[in-house]
């Protein structure tokens, strides 16, 4: 039995998450959190900004800011630089509140092309991103 530090409830340890401490004394000993699964839980919900997390990951995948992403879909007009549609589609970050296309960039040099809704990057991506195979497609349809 363990006291949670948030709510003060006494609680079996099945109701507290293990940390990832380990005793170099004894290896099998379990350590707990202070926090109750409720209560970190709940903690971790009211600390999290889906907008920062989004600049975040801008910032790790393509090395650009949430500021320069805004600015790059201002100048696509809000729109999917291939199909001009106003509906990412598909993708939505933070829990629903954030709604983005997906950042489409050379993945040899990392260049970023431009930002896609669902279907155009699947599509693309399907294709390879090979400019020739799209065409021989483009000839196809045009049949």
């Amino acid at each position: 039995m363990k006291v949670c530090t948030i709510c003060g409830e006494l609680k079996p340890l099945s109701e507290y998450y293990t940390t990832r401490f380990k005793s170099v004394s004894d290896p099998t000993k379990k350590y707990y959190h202070g926090k109750c699964k409720k209560c970190y839980i709940k903690k971790g919900q009211e600390i999290y900004d889906p907008v920062k997390n989004r600049d975040y990951n801008l910032q790790y995948r393509y090395g650009i800011t949430l500021e320069e992403y805004n600015t790059i879909l201002e100048e696509q007009n809000g729109e999917c630089a291939v199909c001009g549609t106003d509906d990412p589609k598909g993708r939505q970050s933070g829990r629903g509140k954030v709604k983005g296309f997906y950042v489409d960039h050379n993945h040899e040099t990392g260049e970023i092309r431009g930002l896609l809704c669902n279907n155009c990057n699947r599509s693309i991506g399907l294709f390879n991103d090979d400019p020739s195979i799209l065409e021989k497609a483009v000839l196809y349809l045009r049949k």
